[in-house]
């Protein structure tokens, strides 16, 4: 069965060439900045290089999403799929913390991939889609990870010991992707990964003001679990993961809601792996 609005292709190839169309899965909008514009805190160097009016080269990044699902305790209770890859990329109280929420993360080469697939063509059930994404703006991809509206209580558990709920009417849910381009090494991508609960459109309103009427234009207001963001260099010949811990299927936690899920009856776990690539576009002289 193929992830809704994504579309469906052969898994067993990772990163392989995807296109560099929109796909309902993912989306962003898009723009051209140079490579040190899509580097955080490096505008004196920004401001410097657009006064002199020096040729750059335009970058763009593609994002390759495979998700696999397969039934439950594959990837949350055994370690077979994550023995290949680099859980130690990020740090290790990040990774506790995730994993108490029910997520783990982990990157991996793409020579790690052929042990992995094997692995997966030994299960009986396995469910594959993938979509991709070319973007160049630097505002954050979202990969829609279920499309279906639903009210939904979240409990999430703090790096403080503390915890929290909240319920969430008629939300969906989304895997927020903010990126950069190092400037030690133009090939890579840093990446911020994290959960994203998305809400119920909101109806453009308007409003009187002392200087006259203002529109306040429809929005999809989102609330971004920033206490649950993991960041890591991913090179280019890497990809990085996320998939449930053991803790995924206790009720209300985040790896519950965004990577378990009942299906006549039986229970399934999803596991994302995402490759982005640096694509040169070409030279721009503009700032």
């Amino acid at each position: 069965m193929g992830l809704p609005g994504c579309e469906t292709t052969d898994w067993l190839t990772l990163g392989g060439p995807a296109g560099s169309k929109s796909v309902g899965g993912a989306s962003a909008a898009a723009s051209a900045p140079s490579a040190l514009a899509a580097s955080s805190g490096n505008s004196a160097a920004r401001g410097s290089l657009s006064s002199l009016g020096r040729a750059v080269i335009v970058l763009r990044i593609n994002f390759d999403v495979f998700r696999v699902r397969v039934a439950r305790g594959v990837f949350s209770e055994s370690g077979k799929i994550w023995n290949h890859l680099d859980e130690e990329a990020i740090p290790a109280d990040t990774a506790l913390l995730l994993q108490r929420n029910g997520l783990r993360a982990a990157r991996g080469k793409l020579d790690s991939w052929p042990p992995i697939k094997a692995l997966l063509e030994a299960e009986t059930q396995v469910e594959t889609s993938r979509s991709s994404m070319m973007v160049s703006n630097g505002l954050p991809l979202t990969v829609e990870l279920d499309p279906r509206p639903r009210t939904q209580v979240l409990f999430l558990l703090r790096a403080d010991g503390h915890g929290a709920g909240r319920t969430y009417a008629e939300s969906t849910n989304s895997l927020r992707i903010e990126y950069e381009i190092p400037l030690t090494d133009t090939n890579a991508v840093v990446v911020e990964a994290m959960p994203e609960i998305r809400l119920p459109q909101t109806a453009a309103r308007f409003a009187f003001a002392p200087d006259g009427l203002i529109e306040h234009p429809a929005q999809r207001p989102a609330r971004v679990l920033r206490e649950l963001a993991f960041r890591m260099v991913v090179g280019p010949d890497e990809f990085f993961v996320i998939g449930p811990s053991s803790a995924a299927h206790q009720a209300h936690l985040a790896g519950s809601l965004f990577l378990c899920e009942e299906i006549e009856g039986r229970q399934f776990e999803s596991m994302y792996f995402i490759t982005p690539r640096v694509v040169a576009t070409g030279q721009s002289r503009g700032p």
